[in-house]
């Protein structure tokens, strides 16, 4: 080999390591922006999941009060149709019993 292939070659392998050194570089470079990324992200996501836990929690809280609310309602109109039912017989039964004593008196009277 010549001296002077030989100094083509040390350029050529000093030209490499130049890349090998920036490409390591650049290798670090990325593995940091994405460990950067993936903490972003983690920390985003927690504070968006929190949020959302947050007002999920409302939410069911207020569908479960109206809920609640739903069902007293629909029991107490229940428990007044029944009153009313009653009052109806109630009233009924009294007209008929007012109108039999009624009668009762004028067969006496005749």
């Amino acid at each position: 080999v010549s001296s002077l292939e030989m100094a083509r070659l040390k350029g050529q392998i000093a030209q490499l390591e130049k890349d090998l050194k920036q490409k390591e570089a650049e290798k670090a470079k990325l593995g940091s922006d994405k460990e950067k990324l993936e903490a972003y992200t983690k920390k985003t996501l927690s504070k968006f999941q929190e949020k959302y836990l947050v007002a999920l929690q409302e939410c069911k809280a207020k569908l479960k009060e109206k809920h609640d609310k739903i069902e007293a309602l629909e029991m107490r109109s229940a428990s007044e149709k029944t009153a009313q039912k009653r009052e109806e017989r109630l009233l009924s039964s009294t007209i008929y019993e007012l109108g039999l004593a009624i009668m009762q008196q004028r067969l006496k009277d005749r």
